[in-house]
């Protein structure tokens, strides 16, 4: 398998180089195609770039994923040769580098498809072309990370990359079967092709039980966030007002485009399941407001108190050029932003 090409270390270290390398970092992975960065080989990634800046670090391979009840992220990953992980990263702020992510971070969430056939639910050739760009989430994340180590971030900060390949192998999962997701929540998998949710949901509920300040994930996840949207323009669903406000005011200021969508909580019926076993469903069994409902739906696998957001950027992840689709880096400034200003005391949440 070729070799993914990691932008190393800009000289003088100062903020502009730090994030130059962050973005730097996201672009190559989202860059990368599937038979250059499958999960392994991202996960191996993620873990020379821990090493090399300090990060907390561990990976669930899938044999422990189906262990510690990771459902999701193991029926959209059962359908290819190349198994999925989980990689975990920390930056503990101003403690101490512990063997365990940190209680009370800002979590971070990023789907990490790596290639996305649509599974069983196959996509048409012509819309197939581009997927290896279907990990621009993880890579986002990871490229902020390491930003904000290169940054010396004080902040803690814990993310959490669910990493698959969704193949419509022997193995794959089927349209209308039922697994159980890391918050032990039955989901009826309606559509193979919906499968960004279905890994975000096991990685959110696995963030939520260290009762972190925030959540936020962020996802390549729906065309119709860029019917609403057009190409440039990133969506943001927010259940906090405050944490919205926040991530509105840190793409302002790093110059991302980040428009606000309802939080529609009229819609949850859409996500909700009869089949035996399930509550939810991943597919709205409707033709609108889907982006929406995918928020929703993400929502439903963490603590209801904790502040949520999920940023839906299909649009300006990429551009598409003569040659085929371009990574952007869009994110990793934002993300820095908002950790980076993030108030150092509960009293000024």
């Amino acid at each position: 398998m070729p070799l993914v090409e990691i932008p190393g270390r800009a000289a003088g270290g100062d903020t502009g180089a730090a994030i130059a390398r962050g973005v730097d970092v996201a672009v190559s992975l989202t860059n990368a195609r599937a038979n250059q960065l499958d999960p392994r080989r991202f996960t191996q990634i993620a873990c020379a770039l821990a090493a090399e800046l300090g990060l907390g670090v561990r990976v669930t391979d899938a044999v422990q994923l189906a262990e510690e009840g990771f459902g999701g992220i193991i029926a959209i990953g059962s359908g290819s040769s190349h198994p999925p992980s989980l990689v975990e990263l920390w930056l503990p702020g101003e403690g101490p580098l512990g063997e365990e992510p940190p209680h009370g971070a800002i979590a971070l969430a990023g789907k990490g498809i790596t290639f996305d056939s649509g599974g069983l639910s196959l996509k048409d050739p012509s819309a197939m072309y581009s997927m290896h760009t279907d990990c621009a989430g993880a890579a986002t994340v990871l490229g902020a990370l390491v930003a904000l180590a290169e940054l010396g971030c004080t902040v803690p900060v814990y993310a959490a990359l669910p990493l698959a390949e969704n193949m419509p192998g022997p193995e794959a999962i089927r349209p209308g079967d039922v697994v159980t997701m890391r918050s032990g929540v039955g989901l009826e998998i309606i559509d193979t092709d919906f499968e960004g949710r279905v890994v975000l949901a096991d990685a959110v509920a696995l963030l939520s039980e260290s009762q972190p300040q925030a959540v936020i994930t962020m996802a390549t996840l729906t065309y119709q966030a860029v019917v609403a949207l057009g190409p440039e323009i990133a969506a943001l669903l927010g259940r906090d007002a405050a944490l919205t406000q926040r991530l509105l005011d840190a793409a302002d200021r790093a110059d991302e485009a980040l428009w606000p969508l309802p939080w529609a909580d009229r819609y949850i019926a859409q996500i909700r399941s009869n089949a035996p076993g399930a509550v939810y469903r991943n597919h709205p069994r409707a033709d609108t407001g889907r982006a929406l409902t995918a928020a929703l739906l993400l929502g439903e696998f963490l603590d209801p108190g904790i502040p949520f957001a999920h940023v839906d950027f299909a649009g300006p992840a990429v551009r598409m050029q003569d040659g085929g689709p371009v990574a952007t880096g869009y994110g990793v400034r934002t993300l820095v932003e908002l950790v980076t200003s993030w108030p150092a005391s509960v009293d000024d949440r």
